[in-house]
Formats: structure tokens, sequence, C-alpha cells
């Protein structure tokens, strides 16, 4: 969790509802100077109640739906606004009582202690284009479950569901699905559902196109960079394209990585984890993106697909959890191609998927078959298995105990001339030495 640092004298903390406001402001040493209530949110009587410290004051209230116009307003006056993010103020701040002029105080003075974790404050000339896409989204999943529905319908009937083929026509699928059906009232709730499904797919598509033609204005190299990683085409392009906002405002990989909900927070006490928590903090858009970009590319890509099966039969099956790692994968390699600039690279992702299978993958520690044993080269082996940054196993078992060497110390009783003892002999019987291991022949 990060907090915002406050340099300003004064700070106004404000409890923001729908039609008022409690407005809170105090100095630095937590003297409160407002305190009232803004009825309408009236913006004009506010500035009027801050006249007096507005040239050094700190505006801030909680991320609820309605903080658009404040912050746009705080922008157009040349207040310093913060966006305060109003689940971790939740975890901060407590108290018997609960009001709006307990909560604007609260706010205030966790403000002037700089412990207000701050939320991003989208730019406000985006925010026409992200809501137009998630506008967009909201028409294709309605369509979604409407489809769903038209489906669950035929198999109630005991009847094989007709293929929809091209969306752009959808008139061979309405034929076919109305001569199944001869009941006129399952008819009429078919047309009903049909007519509904083309709307959506007029309006879906005037919505893409002016995405489009938008995108190409603003963002036209970022966009044509996101649609060369593998699984990302034009509409899971546009959505993180304008889900991330600005690349800069992540200093690094994993704090983007928790933006899009790909990692999760553990949860630990006295040295141990108790478990995991966090799974939804973040971006849902983002994380459902990258999700549908590894579906796709393990489905379509001649390298990402067999690596995410061998993956996922690492995993023991688990789609679920080989499918993100694999979006985490992507994440990342968006991650750096927006900040540097750069085109996706298909075996930087191939060398980053390969060390995700670790140990399993290695060759056994037993020589192969018909080839002789070289205490050397298992020696060697065994150094590179075991290097002083990985932990050091206690004993060697199984055939890395039989083949291994031993130190000479351990058979200067039996064999002073004999160092080492590297086996078995083809005659044993007469090379036995005190220690009960076999020497070589002399």
């Amino acid at each position: 969790m990060k907090y915002y640092t406050s340099t300003t004298e004064y700070n106004c903390g404000i409890d923001l509802h729908a039609r008022q406001m409690y407005v809170c402001v105090m100095d630095r040493q937590g003297k409160k100077l407002v305190h009232t209530n803004v009825l309408n949110n009236d913006f004009s009587y506010f500035l009027k109640l801050i006249e007096p410290y507005k040239h050094d004051l700190t505006v801030c209230c909680e991320c609820m739906f309605g903080w658009y116009w404040l912050s746009d307003a705080c922008q157009k006056a040349g207040l310093t606004f913060v966006l305060a993010h109003a689940l971790y103020v939740k975890a901060i701040h407590g108290g018997k009582n609960k009001n709006d002029r307990v909560d604007s105080e609260k706010l205030t003075h966790l403000l002037r202690s700089n412990l207000i974790p701050p939320a991003y404050v989208y730019p406000a000339d985006k925010r026409p284009l992200r809501a137009l896409l998630r506008q967009r989204l909201f028409f294709v999943w309605r369509r979604s479950e409407l489809t769903a529905r038209i489906y669950s319908h035929q198999l109630a009937h005991n009847r094989d569901p007709v293929r929809q083929g091209s969306r752009r026509t959808r008139d061979p699928w309405e034929q076919a699905l109305l001569e199944a059906e001869d009941n006129p009232l399952r008819q009429l709730a078919l047309k009903n559902d049909l007519a509904v499904i083309k709307h959506f797919d007029e309006q879906i598509f005037q919505l893409e196109e002016e995405l489009q033609r938008q995108t190409k204005k603003v963002a036209g190299r970022d966009y044509e960079l996101l649609q060369s990683v593998p699984g990302i085409g034009e509409t899971l392009g546009l959505t993180i394209l304008y889900e991330i906002g600005e690349i800069e405002r992540f200093p690094t990989v994993k704090d983007f990585l928790s933006y899009c909900r790909l990692v999760k927070g553990t949860v630990a006490s006295a040295g141990k984890i108790k478990g995991l928590r966090g799974a939804k903090l973040g971006n849902p858009y983002l994380r459902w993106a990258f999700g549908e970009a590894a579906v796709i590319a393990k489905r379509d890509h001649y390298l990402v697909g067999p690596l995410s099966q061998r993956l996922e039969a690492q995993m023991g099956g688990n789609k679920f959890k080989s499918n993100t790692v694999v979006a985490i994968k992507l994440a990342r390699a968006v991650y750096f191609m927006l900040k540097n600039k750069t085109v996706f690279d298909p075996e930087r992702l191939v060398a980053s998927m390969q060390k995700c299978f670790g140990r399993k993958s290695r060759a056994p520690l037993s020589r192969p078959a018909g080839q002789p044993s070289s205490p050397k080269r298992l020696a060697v082996t065994m150094e590179k298995r075991f290097s002083p940054g990985r932990r050091q196993p206690g004993r060697l078992t199984g055939c890395a105990k039989k083949a291994s060497p031993l130190p000479a110390a351990d058979h200067a009783s039996c064999a002073s001339s004999t160092p080492v003892c590297v086996g078995p002999t083809s005659n044993p019987a007469p090379s036995i030495g005190t220690c009960g291991q076999a020497l070589p022949p002399s």
C-alpha cells in the first residue's frame, strides 16, 4: 500500500455524496478551520468557504461513483486534487460512530498525516473513449446472454442448436430458428430476442468503427504494438490500451501485474503464510482481457500452444492455473513493450515460459544404460545442480548415492594407496576394504 505525501499548509477532506458533500478543512497542526455541509454539491459555495486557504490547499475525497465532476472542477480552479482508495481508507480508519461529519474529519486527518492511499485519477480527455469502450463491452455481454438464452431454449426441447454463422448476417440463423419452432407463443419470444440481438449488432458495429477511428488519432502506435502480441486483436487491444491509460503510472512490472488482478497478496503472521487475499483488488477489465488473450494464444499460436499444454500437464491438468501463468507472461510483455515502445518478441516469451517448468524437465542424475560412469562428470553435475544459492541436500539417495564418489578420508583406514573408491569391480571378492566399499584392482 502506497501513501500520498501532502506538502500544503491546509488540507481539505470531503465526504462526497450524490446530492451533498461534507467539507472539513484543517491546518498542519490539526486545527479545524471549516467543517460544514454543502447542499446540492454547490461548488461555487465551496470555493467561497475555502477562499482564505485555497492558495495552499489539497482537496481529497474517496473514489465513489460520482467523483468525476469534483476532480474536473478542482483542476479547473487550480486546486490540488487527491483521490483516495475507498477500500484501503476503510481499512485504515474506523470507529464506533460513523457519519458524514466524522468521515470528512477522519479523511482530513489522514491527508495531513500523509496516510491517504491514492487511487488513479484517469485523465479527463480520455474518459469519454474509455466510457465508449465499456459501453461496447456491456452490449456484447448482454447480447451473449440473449444468445445463450436461445441456445438453452433449443436444448430444452431436445433440438440440435442451430449454428449462428456470420454475425453481420443473422437472417439464415433467424429463419432456421423460427422454422424449427411450431408454437406461436414461443415464436413470438424468439422474434423478440432476435430483434434485440440485431439491434445490439448495429450499435456494436457503430461503436467499433468510432473507437477504431479515434484510437488511430490519439494512440495509433501503441495500438499497433499491442496487436503484435499473441492472442490480442482489435477488441482486446482497445480494452488494454484504454484501461491502462498511462503506462508510466506503474513504477515496476509488479505494480502493473497487481493492478491487472494477476497476482494475489498473502496473509502472514509470525513468519507463516496463513492464506491469500486481494484477488479482486485491481482492474476487472484488464484481468478479463489478459485471460482471454491467454486462451486465444494457447489455441492459435504455434509457440505458445505447445508450451501451454506442457505447462498444463506439469500442473496436473489445471487449465485455470496454466492459463493464469500465460496471462502473467503476456502482461509482463505488454508492460515492457509499452514502456520501451518495442514490438513483441516471441523468443523472449518462450524463454520465460520455459523457466516455469523447473527441475521436473531436467534429465535424471543416473547415467544412461550402456554408458560407463564417470565420477568427474557426476561430480560436476552435482556441483551445478546444487549451487551455493540453492538448498543443499542432506544426503544423496538412489542412483546418485551409488554413483557419486566418496571422499578420500572415508577410505584412509582401508587402503592408503588408493584414496578414492570408484565402484564395484568385475571380481569384487578379493578387493573389499575394511569399510565395506569395493576397491579398484591394483
